[in-house]
């Protein structure tokens, strides 16, 4: 018995509606779908994903990704908006190679990292992450686009990345990752009133517990305790939406099987 050898296939948003409208006789075979027809199909179809979506069968959306917190904040935007923290599913980083004083632009780092418009995050003597873009293409030296704010010694580590997160279905996990030795530490997630009933949530000390509370739009991520300098990162694994169709070549964001 002869077999294929291949186990590719997939359909496009267009083909997927097409074979939904001959089973509905919406169209006859070999019939021209009008753009009335397709564009109730389009919306049907995409309703049923976020259908899908609310019942939480979407396991291969389940990723990690990286929270950058600042010194004795408690609360971060997570969203891929303009506004909200630096959250990304992945970062290069290196350290600088040269002490650098307030007011630098252009920075001294032991290997490149990151590309024009990416952004970029320097450790600051204060404890504090100084975060800007790339302007121009980086190599041993990079040149930031808004000056440091204060004083960055040689050794201080440098991140990068190009695209912050989209608002998070759920945070199921989160760990504390020390910057300069990469050890990990669990969290222990909250419900929203064992966050609420935290006597003083501003209080510092080490990272140990998390509440997410994912809104409508931007998601709002609360760590306790907050520390007091940015020696460590948040490593979490949380669900992504199921990406829409909105083009009518888009293949489905789903498992083959589904």
């Amino acid at each position: 018995m002869a077999t294929s050898g291949t186990s590719s296939f997939n359909a496009t948003r267009n083909e997927i509606i097409r074979q939904a409208a001959y089973m509905v006789m919406a169209v006859r075979l070999g019939g021209r779908m009008g753009a009335d027809i397709v564009d109730v199909f389009d919306h049907r179809l995409n309703a049923m994903i976020k259908h899908w979506q609310g019942k939480g069968i979407h396991v291969w959306t389940v990723t990690e990704g990286t929270l950058f917190p600042q010194p004795e904040t408690v609360q971060y935007a997570l969203s891929n908006a303009a506004s909200s923290a630096h959250a990304t599913q992945s970062y290069s980083s290196t350290t600088l190679s040269a002490d650098e004083a307030s007011g630098q632009t252009v920075l001294s780092i032991t290997a490149a990292i990151g590309a024009s418009g990416n952004y970029i995050g320097i450790v600051l003597d204060d404890g504090t992450i100084h975060w800007s873009t790339i302007s121009g293409t980086p190599g041993t030296t990079v040149t930031i686009v808004d000056a440091l704010t204060g004083s960055a010694s040689s050794g201080n580590k440098v991140f990068s990345y190009s695209a912050k997160i989209v608002r998070p279905l759920k945070v199921v996990a989160a760990r504390s990752y020390d910057i300069d030795s990469g050890n990990e530490t669990p969290l222990t997630p909250m419900s929203r009133q064992e966050y609420r009933d935290l006597p003083n949530k501003t209080a510092t000390g080490a990272y140990n517990q998390f509440f997410y509370d994912p809104q409508l739009t931007t998601g709002q991520f609360y760590i306790w305790q907050p520390r007091t300098t940015a020696d460590q990162l948040i490593n979490f694994t949380w669900h992504r939406p199921i990406q829409d169709f909105t083009a009518s070549g888009d293949n489905p964001d789903l498992p083959q099987e589904w």
